[in-house]
């Protein structure tokens, strides 16, 4: 009956204890680029002279489908915006109304910079977020576009994630091996010291068996 105890104590003690991040691959996930959006939205703007490329500032647009606020920011984006820039900005948009992936996404990008995941739209400009659009941030859009721009190193709030949680599995991986010996070591004690009670046990049954004869 000890034997298997210790034995189900070591098996539980054992298992390794970590649970390994998975990393962002926005490939495996449902966006649409700034004309597919407005066309998604229904909104008209002139984007005849513009093209995305990989030197834009990226603004990540968490929506809903028929959202007004949303719809909002888009004709701000489509008509105010991109003229402002002078075509040097790309939209990542995420639906989240009809797409639970997308919504578990924004709950995930919210914690990580340290919001309270709440409702669209979640605008996410550099290291700047902004929960909600109002014509009064408007300013603050843009400072932020003028900001990531002039960045030597842009920020990106995904490439941040994955940093981390691959900072984070490798410290796990550390705690884990050195978990896995300490407990290596407490199973061999205990199985040392049961093998030693067993021998004093067989020495007193075997002194008693002397003493009755």
């Amino acid at each position: 009956m000890k034997k298997k105890f210790i034995i189900g104590l070591m098996a539980i003690l054992l298992l390794p204890l970590q649970v390994f991040a998975a990393s962002i691959d926005l490939s495996k996930y449902n966006t649409t680029n700034l004309e597919e959006t407005l066309k998604a939205e229904g909104i008209k703007a002139d984007l005849s002279n513009y093209k995305e490329n990989d030197n834009q500032v990226v603004i990540y647009l968490f929506r809903g489908q028929g959202c007004a606020h949303c719809e909002e920011f888009l004709e701000y984006v489509g008509n105010t915006l991109i003229g402002k820039f002078n075509n040097n900005i790309k939209l990542v948009s995420f639906e989240t109304w009809n797409d639970s992936n997308n919504k578990k996404l924004l709950n995930t990008v919210a914690t990580f910079l340290g919001d309270e995941a709440g409702g669209v739209p979640y605008i996410v400009i550099g290291d700047k977020s902004f929960l909600g659009y109002a014509s009064s941030i408007n300013s603050e859009i843009e400072a932020a576009v003028t900001a990531l721009a002039n960045s030597k190193n842009r920020y990106d709030v995904f490439e941040e994630i994955n940093k981390a949680e691959k900072k984070g599995t490798s410290s796990n991986t550390v705690a884990v091996v050195l978990w896995n010996v300490a407990i290596t070591a407490v199973g061999v004690g205990i199985v040392i010291l049961h093998n030693n009670a067993t021998k004093n046990e067989i020495m007193e049954e075997l002194s008693k068996k002397s003493s009755k004869k």
